[in-house]
Order: C-alpha cells, then sequence, then structure tokens
C-alpha cells in the first residue's frame, strides 16, 4: 500500500546562489502548508497556418513567440511570524537587502541566482534582471515518504517587496509571501547542498 505525502512531512527552502562555496539556505518555519506553485513551465505557442484560411494538407503550425515560456509564473505560499532572528532575516530577504543578520548576530551577504540558469540543456542562461538592486533564490520543497521523497526546485524565483504581505490576527501573525519562478522547475527527491542561515 502506497504512502500518500502530507503537507506536515513536508520543508520548505529558500537558497541564495552563495559565493566562495558557501551556499545558504533559509528554511521557513511555521509554514502553513499552503503552498502552489508550477510543476513545469510552459511550451511555445502553436499557430495554426492555414492555406488561404482553408484547411487542407498544405495547414501546418508554426512556433510562436518564446516570450511565453519566459514569462514569470506565480509561486507563493505562506508562514507564521516568530519573534526571533528567523522572522527578520526572511523579512529582510523578501525585501531585497543583501546584508542578512544570522543568528548569531552577525551579518552574511545573499547572492542571487538570476541570470544563474538555463530553461533548456546547454541552452542560452537566463539574462539578469535590468535593475540590479533586485535579487533571485531557489526555492526547494520536500516531501518524505516512505520509499521516495516528493519535491520541486525552482529557479530563479524573485519576491517583488510590494507583493509581500502581513496579516494580524487574534493568534497568530501571517507573512503571505508571493514569487515569481523566472527558471527552470524541476522534480527532486533531496534538498541541494547549503548552510542553515540561522
Amino acid at each position: 500500500m502506497p504512502k500518500t505525502f502530507t503537507g506536515k512531512d513536508g520543508e520548505l527552502r529558500i537558497y541564495d546562489r552563495g559565493t566562495g562555496g558557501t551556499t545558504h539556505y533559509l528554511k521557513i518555519l511555521f509554514c502553513d502548508m499552503n503552498l502552489t506553485g508550477p510543476i513545469a513551465r510552459p511550451k511555445v505557442d502553436e499557430n495554426l497556418v492555414l492555406n488561404r484560411q482553408t484547411f487542407d494538407s498544405d495547414s501546418h503550425y508554426v512556433e510562436g513567440s518564446d516570450e511565453a515560456i519566459l514569462a514569470p509564473l506565480p509561486l507563493t505560499f505562506s508562514c507564521r511570524a516568530d519573534d526571533q532572528t528567523h522572522t527578520k532575516a526572511l523579512h529582510t530577504w523578501l525585501s531585497g537587502g543583501t546584508m542578512i543578520p544570522n543568528v548569531k548576530g552577525a551579518t552574511s551577504t545573499i547572492y542571487s541566482w538570476k541570470g544563474e540558469s538555463s530553461l533548456t540543456t546547454g541552452g542560452t542562461s537566463l539574462p539578469d534582471f535590468a535593475d540590479s538592486s533586485k535579487s533571485a533564490y531557489r526555492v526547494e520543497v520536500l516531501w518524505d515518504g516512505t520509499t521516495n521523497d516528493y519535491g520541486l526546485r525552482w529557479e530563479e524565483v524573485y519576491f517583488p517587496p510590494n507583493e509581500q504581505a502581513i496579516t494580524e490576527a487574534p493568534e497568530n501573525v501571517i507573512l503571505g509571501i508571493n514569487g515569481q519562478v523566472y527558471g527552470g522547475i524541476t522534480r527532486i527527491t533531496a534538498f541541494s547542498a547549503g548552510t542553515n542561515f540561522v
């Protein structure tokens, strides 16, 4: 009898690109298990070409613009704020900051993944943002199974500062997080290597 995956058995992480062999990740604590994201990128549109607007043996499809496959895709999740360094680091990370306080009171520089990946094997790397103050990160989620683990990796995820929200309730404060996936999407069975940030 196979086991189904449950949110309770999952973990969500955000990674920076790192430098000097050190990649940092930030584990999303108190995740509300409401992550929604794509499992694959779209394909190029197929445009039908007719022979004088008539469907006959000369009719065929031509590929449309590559713009459709390069457009960002939405990724959303939320978590509860805590009173430790974790929420402070997450807030700074999502606000576009680069000097992030870690749990020891020191700061570490985080580095963007933007322009570091390709949507096809051996293909052209995605362009960097025109605005150098913007950063994009790798996001990974993994659910534990009995025989196999199942997860997804989203590359080059940008978190627009104005689309991150905070909601107050009597029992908690919720951070609503909205990302835009510019890079590739792959299935994973283990997390990428990295150093826990807090």
